[in-house]
């Protein structure tokens, strides 16, 4: 394809000091709550939200990974679709958006993810990109009759599958490559991609986790302990400084944020507390702790009760309950705390948007953090 048709990637190319992009939309949402509004991830619903994010100038739109259900077979947070099919078909409907593909690295080969992304990548004219997991959930493992390693085990297998998929995505001509956990041979992604490497995510936490983001990736995601926006500011510089020690590279640092927007603070609050407390679904995230959190029974209950309610929020993101006012107020504050974008989660995801463009976008917009998105 001629250079001039590759199109820019918004979440790398977009000169928005805060970027933005909704999560969890390739299925039911983030959200662990039997509450009515939750977004049912119908087809329909789903493209019309794509087509809506894509003509406000979002810049990314990322799929959630999910192969076993929690809280049991049948649970609808197992009513996920495959990611690289469904970054493929968002590709065909919308014009500008990056499309992120999640998937967990232990599970499956460089060599599927290679030719997936290259494909989701034609369709989309290079808008394509990947947000990396290692693989925590041991029913997923089970799944694919795949041990599954210790944690810092993990991110070293997955050092060496960046070093088979890159080779893979750069190389025009067949290759052999050996390491510890691949040995290749006569090695060939075809066909081609556009982009000379994909946008890269990852959210690892841990220590391992932390080199792994500054080593591979183009966004780290980060959860602060403590979401005063001055805390936020030095777990970002902790971040950026890792990558430019230890890499020599400059890396954006990202927080996924679930927002709840009311005209009062006090009806963002009680529409809060409705979902999260009163209908929020505590079987399936106590299954989600459980399994994530090995010392998960021994810890005090008032931390596991905290826990608890930040999972079935929006799986562990940052608050953004209150007034357009309030919202985009604390959206100012992360951005002069060094934060360059965030992933968005609500329950109801079509009714969020709209009253995020209708409200907040406007004030962030005026308050230079966002130039306003034009046609095409």
């Amino acid at each position: 394809m001629d250079d001039s048709m590759v199109k820019p990637n918004p979440i790398r190319d977009s000169a928005n000091k805060l970027k933005l992009s909704i999560f969890g939309v390739n299925g039911k949402g983030a959200a662990f709550t039997h509450h009515p509004d939750r977004f049912s991830g119908d087809w329909d619903e789903i493209s019309r939200l794509a087509k809506r994010a894509d003509q406000l100038g979002i810049e990314g739109f990322v799929s959630a990974s999910r192969w076993r259900a929690f809280g049991g077979d049948g649970h609808y947070s197992g009513d996920v679709m495959e990611t690289f099919a469904w970054a493929g078909a968002i590709a065909a409907i919308t014009e500008r958006i990056s499309i992120i593909s999640t998937f967990p690295m232990s599970l499956i080969n460089p060599a599927f993810v290679a030719k997936a992304e290259a494909t989701v990548d034609l369709i989309s004219g290079g808008r394509a990109g990947m947000n990396l997991v290692c693989g925590w959930f041991p029913p997923e493992f089970e799944l694919f009759g795949v041990p599954m390693q210790e944690h810092n085990d993990r991110y070293g297998y997955a050092d060496k599958w960046m070093e088979v998929f890159d080779k893979l995505w750069s190389s025009d001509e067949g290759f052999d490559l050996k390491n510890e956990y691949f040995d290749v041979k006569n090695a060939m992604s075809q066909p081609r991609p556009l982009q000379s490497r994909p946008v890269l995510l990852n959210a690892g936490g841990s220590p391992r986790g932390r080199q792994f983001a500054a080593q591979h990736a183009e966004v780290a995601f980060t959860i602060p302990d403590d979401p005063d926006p001055q805390a936020v500011k030095a777990r970002v510089a902790e971040y950026r400084e890792e990558a430019r020690k230890k890499f020599g590279k400059e890396i954006q640092i990202w927080l996924s944020a679930y927002v709840v927007q009311k005209d009062t603070t006090a009806e963002a609050e009680a529409y809060a507390q409705d979902y999260i407390v009163t209908r929020g679904d505590d079987i399936a995230v106590a299954d989600l702790i459980e399994a994530n959190i090995p010392n998960a029974k021994t810890m005090p209950p008032e931390k596991m009760a905290e826990m608890s309610y930040e999972f079935k929020a929006g799986y562990g993101a940052y608050p953004l309950v209150g007034t357009a006012s309030d919202i985009a107020q604390r959206m100012k504050e992360l951005s002069e705390a060094g934060v360059d974008g965030l992933m968005l989660i609500w329950l109801d995801y079509e009714q969020g948007l709209e009253k995020l463009a209708g409200e907040v976008l406007p004030r962030i917009e005026e308050a230079g953090l966002r130039r306003p998105a034009t046609a095409g």
